[in-house]
């Protein structure tokens, strides 16, 4: 018996599946209210289309839990850094070479 069920009897609402699959990470999070969460569980039941995605998105967070980040050379963070440094001062000159236009 869901929450919706105890009481008032109440269903959820049908949803559509744009709002399904825009509360797929809080769904399979875990982190959607009672209501919402009925509401989705009702729409992956009679819905053709959704379940796969909700499937493949459940196996992939799955797949990504279970993997090890790649390792990471100790001067990977000193180039980042510099590249950036370099982006930043190119943006820096082409506005100091950029003419001042007046509107």
């Amino acid at each position: 018996m869901t929450p919706l069920d105890a009481g008032s009897g109440a269903r959820p609402a049908p949803i559509d599946c744009e709002t399904a699959v825009r509360r797929l990470w809080d769904f399979l999070d875990g982190r959607l209210p009672d209501i919402p969460r009925a509401e989705v569980e009702t729409h992956l039941a009679t819905c053709e289309r959704c379940p796969p995605h909700f499937d493949f998105a459940r196996t992939m967070r799955g797949a990504l839990a279970t993997s090890s980040p790649p390792p990471v050379a100790e001067d990977d963070e000193a180039r980042l850094a510099e590249r950036v440094r370099s982006a930043l001062r190119a943006l820096r000159t082409d506005e100091d070479t950029t003419p001042y236009q007046a509107e």
